[in-house]
């Protein structure tokens, strides 16, 4: 697919924005960038994601410990992080 000024011009309309003709020329050199990695994506699916022996072991190690872990924390309530409330009841 290519975006032409045409295109460019119909999508302002769907969006209902008005750009500027600089801002036109600059979102349509994007618009096309954009669209060269997604034609570029069919070509990074053959590539094995997950290659033997590229994945270390999972081993156990030693963690903070608890007091470790909260000695930093600016607000903390019996053992746990204290957070301000964000949600209403």
């Amino acid at each position: 697919m290519e975006i032409t000024p045409e295109l460019l011009k119909k999508l302002e309309t769907l969006a209902r924005i008005q750009l500027a003709p600089e801002e036109e020329a600059l979102l349509l050199e994007d618009l096309r960038r954009i669209l060269g990695f997604v034609d570029a994506l069919p070509r990074v699916d053959d590539l094995p994601l997950f290659q033997e022996g590229r994945l270390r072991e999972d081993l156990p190690c030693p963690s903070l410990s608890q007091e470790e872990a909260l000695s930093p924390a600016p607000m903390k309530e019996g053992g746990f992080f204290q957070v301000d409330k964000v949600l209403e009841e």
